[in-house]
């Protein structure tokens, strides 16, 4: 018998266009602006089901928050492969870990000229006022932000050359720059550090660094001088790109690897250094900041790539493994190039960490948000949401019976301070987060006090969505906005 919240793993069929949905509590009243949330929306394919979680068609959804009251919206993206899959009831490309149709010479001439996917489901990012569903290809597709109707596939005004475009870009406030990094597969592969203008569609390689076999790399840490990635073990050999297999299972794990930090430096675009750990892996990066003598990394840490396998839609459903999380791990990385031990913070299991972006990235901070479990280690998914407070070393939770959250995201009451202006409290701001309530096969978002941790509203939605991967926060009172990398 599948556990209830599979429901959450399940296509939706209708489209919602700004409905009004009912508030129980009350809202802040300060809290005004848009909440774009990303993620699979249709897991059907013809007759059959996609394989992963990560391969469902990607589905758009906006909460907009305004006066106390809440409408909903969710449309599909109307990419390419959203079009071909509608009418010839296959999929166009390969998805992270579903094989579309085609031949060994298919294959090869994507060796040459990749046909990859613009399936966006991962996250949101705006040029300039204009949002753009993102995911680990370089295809990004523009959307409308009332609507949600899908506008065309970004093309950029550069000659960057990148197979691969990492889910989670990061904003640098200062600067007024969007970072990144790509990775480009090929008899040479490449990690490849990139960044643009908020407003400007034309990315400007900062550096890059050649691997014969580049890791699976789904985010990366910044600080003010540095942008810091994580090579683990799980490795791809690029000529295994050539056989019938989903993208993800041309990895491999060994823990004979060497198992690495690399410290580019964002101004000359050289690796400043190549610290080794313990073989772990890791999907998120949480924060990362300076101190003269090394850089501190936070991350979710996972003891190898088994979490990818219980993604998997059938293990997933069946709710008899330990739900997939980690544990929040800090690292100092020298700039000598030796090795590097961690410590950890939080035993977990946790993920889908968020902090106050606009605040503290790039430097020290106090508090982390996440989605966590009430009694590990439990089966099925996450169930509570997570507040860690890192100079007390004290967690406190949210949940109730039958409830599941997705993302937690910070909404700061107060903008930033700008330099010289005192600093607002870390945590003055509320988490929202779209939950599935098993109990009435209904999602809903949720507001609670970042401070107390104590619910303010809860807003029932119209129908179930399918559980989501990430978005971004958009108040109305600013133009240049992210809320999580």
């Amino acid at each position: 018998m599948e556990p209830p919240y599979t429901v959450g793993l399940e296509s939706i069929h209708r489209e919602y266009d700004r409905i009004d949905c009912p508030v129980e509590g009350s809202i802040p009243a300060w809290l005004s602006g848009t909440l774009f949330r990303n993620g699979p929306g249709r897991f059907v394919v013809g007759d059959d089901s996609v394989n992963h979680w990560f391969d469902g068609l990607a589905m758009l959804r906006r909460y907009r928050i305004e006066d106390g009251s809440v409408t909903v919206s969710n449309r599909f993206l109307r990419s390419k492969e959203y079009d071909h899959v509608t009418q010839a009831g296959e999929l166009r490309c390969d998805q992270f870990g579903t094989t579309a149709p085609g031949s060994l010479i298919d294959r090869l001439v994507d060796m040459v000229s990749p046909t990859l996917t613009d399936n966006a489901s991962i996250s949101v990012d705006r040029i300039g006022s204009r949002p753009i569903a993102i995911t680990e290809t370089p295809n990004a597709v523009g959307f409308d932000a009332e609507t949600l109707s899908t506008t065309g596939r970004l093309e950029y005004d550069d000659t960057l050359s990148i197979t691969g475009s990492l889910g989670h870009p990061h904003y640098d406030f200062a600067a007024g720059t969007v970072v990144n990094m790509g990775i480009r597969f090929g008899p040479n592969s490449e990690y490849v550090l990139f960044e643009r203008s908020t407003d400007s569609k034309t990315r400007r390689k900062i550096g890059s660094l050649s691997v014969d076999q580049p890791a699976y790399i789904h985010s990366f840490g910044l600080t003010g001088q540095y942008a810091i990635v994580f090579a683990s073990p799980f490795r791809l050999d690029p000529t295994s790109l050539f056989r019938d297999r989903p993208f993800i299972e041309n990895y491999s794990w060994d823990d004979d690897r060497e198992c690495r930090f690399l410290i580019f430096d964002r101004r000359s675009g050289e690796v400043v250094s190549k610290p080794s750990v313990e073989p772990c892996f890791v999907f998120h990066h949480i924060n990362a900041f300076e101190t003269p003598e090394e850089v501190v990394v936070d991350v979710v840490a996972f003891n190898d790539s088994e979490v990818i396998q219980r993604l998997y839609l059938d293990r997933l459903r069946s709710g008899e493994e330990p739900v997939p999380g980690g544990e929040l791990r800090r690292y100092r990385l020298p700039f000598d190039g030796g090795s590097a031990d961690h410590q950890t913070l939080l035993a977990g299991p946790i993920e889908f960490p968020i902090i106050n972006y606009r605040q503290v990235s790039t430097c020290p901070y106090r508090y982390c948000y996440a989605v966590g479990q009430t009694d590990p280690p439990s089966t099925g998914l996450f169930d509570s949401l997570i507040e860690y407070d890192l100079d007390t070393e004290s967690r406190t939770a949210w949940s109730e019976p039958g409830v599941y959250p997705s993302e937690p995201v910070f909404v700061a009451r107060n903008r930033a301070p700008e330099p010289g202006e005192e600093a607002t409290a870390e945590d003055d701001g509320v988490i929202l987060s779209v939950m599935l309530d098993t109990r009435v096969d209904r999602s809903l978002l949720l507001v609670l006090d970042a401070t107390s941790f104590a619910e303010l509203a809860r807003v029932t939605l119209p129908t179930v969505f399918p559980f989501g991967f990430h978005g971004q926060w958009y108040p109305d009172d600013e133009l240049s906005h992210r809320t999580m990398p």
